[in-house]
């Protein structure tokens, strides 16, 4: 027992025992840090008591160790205890992964303000592995360090997304995919020296993608796609095939292009308006930054530009049509998240009482329809939405023994509690129901079990203006058939 697991030890109850890391080997977790900038360390120590866990964080005052705060922690374990700085380069963020699963962690960020230590956001961000380090962006180093989380879906494979700390949150730091995902990359052709699947093809098409290599991209995704059940489907990987192919053909040098552009009347003048997105493109990847929509105006001939919350992504593109009822046409803009989730950013932009306006954005969607994913007895799911307050009963005996086994005794009864989740939306589409030339919205988000490829079905939710919001017009649940070919 060394001196910092005395100290820890004397201040504890004699029935609270100190967690153990498991990485690389078993030890105690400990850390010294300083994470109130003063430059001198801090003693951290975790512990469980009770069957709850805890930190608590020292500060050596006169020469001894004094107690400073503590903190209740999650789960039933602990995977991770270091300090970074995440907020700014002079004083370091504790970030802890408390266990909650067998391989997944509960995230979470702790800073020293005048106030104490206060948690920052996200607040339940799963993964399954991270790492911490310094990326060099555009501009090299910024003394900022960003956060890697791998994401368990199948096998070895991992959705993996690269943060950084924003003034909201942690937020994707795309400027340094090309560095990190090369060693995405690498991770799983390592992994297919040994494990010829179709996944591992997949995942390393995706980073070689995100790291610049559209040329190795390609012949990965048709690897990929060689395989008699490509992976996630073959659809999905013609039409990223497709997006690489075009992206090797037409490749820009970084600076401001025209990514898409159409015409309509988006003032309600009269006039034929332009609207454009524009972009800085990734020199040898599909990948565009600083997206922004720009309207020339058909009667004055004038720009006007709007910047994009989520500016930077895949395939950026633009539809124009009526969503509001005003016979006016509005704008829709989508842009592919670039994750393996599929999912995307999405805005619209509408002329109401004189001004071009935000009435949509995808990620307010998503804060406010949450879900919940709960696997039951007998074979069945229940998927409950909270707006609208729904719930869908889903029968899994379609899906065979083979998959029944795995997860429900002889009797039907669950070995173990399974919660799914409902992805972000995966796509939105401007449908005219009525053909009465104004569109509804129709939002796709993929419902998945215990791992992301696990596939339940899909809630679609088709949205309707109401004078003030897109609201949810009607909601319902599809699932897919059962595959009676080998029948």
């Amino acid at each position: 027992m060394n001196e910092y697991e005395r100290v820890l030890k004397g201040f504890l109850p004699s029935t609270a025992k100190i967690m153990k890391l498991p990485k690389p080997q078993k030890h105690p977790a400990i850390l010294l840090a300083d994470i109130d900038g003063d430059q001198v360390e801090e003693l951290i120590g975790a512990y469980t008591l009770h069957g709850e866990n805890y930190l608590v964080i020292f500060k050596k005052l006169n020469n001894q160790w004094q107690p400073l705060t503590q903190i209740k922690g999650s789960g039933f374990g602990i995977t991770d205890l270091l300090a970074a700085p995440l907020t700014n380069s002079k004083v370091n963020t504790l970030i802890v992964g408390w266990q909650v699963g067998n391989v997944w962690s509960d995230l979470q960020l702790y800073q020293w303000t005048n106030k104490g230590f206060v948690r920052l956001p996200p607040t339940n961000m799963a993964y399954s592995k991270m790492e911490v380090e310094d990326m060099p962006g555009v501009n090299g180093q910024d003394g900022k360090y960003e956060i890697a989380l791998w994401v368990h879906d199948t096998g070895e494979a991992y959705k993996v997304n690269v943060y950084r700390f924003g003034d909201k949150g942690l937020v994707r730091a795309k400027d340094v995919y090309t560095y990190y995902y090369k060693k995405v990359a690498a991770y799983y052709q390592e992994l297919l020296k040994t494990s010829d699947f179709p996944f591992y093809w997949t995942y390393l098409s995706d980073a070689q993608k995100k790291a610049g290599d559209l040329k190795q991209a390609l012949s990965s995704i048709d690897k990929a796609l060689s395989f008699p059940s490509p992976y996630p489907s073959k659809e999905k990987l013609e039409k990223s095939r497709k997006w690489i192919i075009n992206s090797i053909r037409n490749g820009n040098p970084n600076k401001q292009v025209v990514v898409d552009s159409k015409t309509g009347d988006v003032t309600g003048d009269g006039f034929i308006d332009t609207v454009y997105l524009t972009a800085e493109k990734t020199e040898g990847s599909p990948f565009w930054q600083n997206i922004t929509l720009v309207i020339q105006n058909g009667k004055t001939n004038l720009f006007e530009r709007f910047p994009l919350k989520e500016n930077a992504g895949y395939h950026p593109t633009l539809f124009l049509g009526d969503l509001t009822g005003n016979h006016v046409d509005d704008i829709l803009i989508i842009i592919d998240s670039g994750g393996s989730g599929g999912t995307i950013y999405a805005y619209v932009y509408s002329y109401l009482q004189g001004n071009m306006q935000q009435v949509f954005d995808a990620d307010v969607f998503n804060e406010r329809h949450t879900y919940t994913v709960d696997y039951e007895d007998q074979y069945k799911v229940n998927v409950t939405s909270s707006s609208p307050n729904k719930k869908y009963v889903l029968d899994l005996q379609y899906k065979g023994m083979e998959y029944l086994s795995e997860i429900y005794n002889e009797d039907g009864t669950l070995k173990a509690p399974i919660e799914g989740w409902v992805d972000p939306i995966g796509g939105l589409y401007p449908i005219d129901y009525a053909r009465d030339g104004i569109y509804e919205l129709t939002a796709l988000q993929q419902i998945a079990g215990r791992y992301h490829a696990d596939g339940l079905g899909y809630v679609e939710n088709v949205l309707k203006w109401n004078g003030h919001e897109f609201v949810s017009d009607r909601q319902s649940v599809s699932i897919f058939g059962e595959d009676r070919t080998s029948t």
